[in-house]
């Protein structure tokens, strides 16, 4: 599987691991303040800079070895 996926798939499935925790903390901080849809931009935006700092860190580790 690790073949299949890449030598760094294990780095971008704990990433989205990460991503899915935090949304429980997301909701209970940010829809009783600001809402359903600012929750959701929240979420996404997190998505996105969680995705890039795993896609910066695997590209580093990449160009090292």
């Amino acid at each position: 599987m690790r073949k299949r996926l890449g030598l760094h798939s294990d780095e971008m499935a704990l990433a989205l691991v990460l991503w899915l925790c935090s949304l429980p903390l997301i909701a209970l901080i940010v829809i009783p303040h600001l809402g359903l849809n600012a929750a959701g931009l929240v979420a996404l935006a997190l998505l996105v800079v969680v995705m890039a700092l795993c896609w910066g860190a695997c590209g580093g580790k990449m160009l090292k070895g």
